[in-house]
């Protein structure tokens, strides 16, 4: 299984990557991707602060889970490769990316550590009505929405990334794709709780140890 990142696929998010230091200069038609490596979180289990001397920081996404073998997938068939949804968070090693940005490093350290890759339960198109309806979504700390927005305000849609991916890698079952984070990212402390609602369903609580 492949765990697939996307970066900079919110507008607003491309600004507060610019404000805050950590925008790689990328201004391309075409999306960028990362690898999140062998990352995932076990489900129903806390996330441990990792000891990396680092600033951790949560971005909360749209995830979309692979249900079909696919390579040179044409946008307009794209829709075929996935039946599941979820909300997910891409941890990041801030500082970290930073550096690595600033000297033309690749981002690995900041994204690849073990449990950085979080999702949340499974809702199919159907239940979401999508494409017919936007999927909006949001990150709740403590209680307090740091992060909201939906599938309409991204600058590469689901189906233009499983498309641009396939280009490059062959799509297989169970493959995710981390689509992207909004704006409002913020680091994370011991003794925080998360919560990633779509729509009003809750499908995501973390517990930060």
């Amino acid at each position: 299984m492949k765990i697939i990142g996307v970066g900079y696929n919110y507008r607003p998010h491309r600004e507060e990557a610019s404000e805050r230091g950590f925008l790689s200069g990328h201004e391309g038609d075409e999306p960028i991707f990362f690898h999140k490596g062998d990352a995932l979180l076990r489900p129903n289990t806390p996330f441990f602060l990792p000891d990396m001397g680092s600033t951790i920081e949560y971005e909360a996404e749209l995830v979309v889970q692979i249900s079909r073998v696919g390579k040179q997938i044409a946008e307009r068939f794209a829709h075929r490769y996935y039946n599941d949804i979820t909300l997910g968070i891409d941890f990041t090693a801030r500082d970290i990316q930073r550096r690595a940005i600033a000297q033309g490093h690749p981002w690995l350290m900041a994204k690849v550590f073990d449990g950085s890759a979080v999702v949340g339960s499974w809702l199919s198109k159907e239940e979401l009505s999508y494409p017919e309806q936007p999927i909006p979504f949001r990150l709740d700390v403590d209680g307090v929405t740091r992060q909201q927005s939906n599938s309409s305000e991204m600058i590469h849609s689901i189906d233009k990334l499983i498309a641009s991916v396939s280009r490059y890698q062959t799509l297989r079952m169970g493959d995710l794709i981390f689509t992207g984070t909004p704006s409002g990212v913020g680091p994370i402390q011991i003794g925080q709780f998360l919560e990633g609602y779509i729509g009003e369903r809750r499908v995501l609580q973390l517990s930060i140890k």
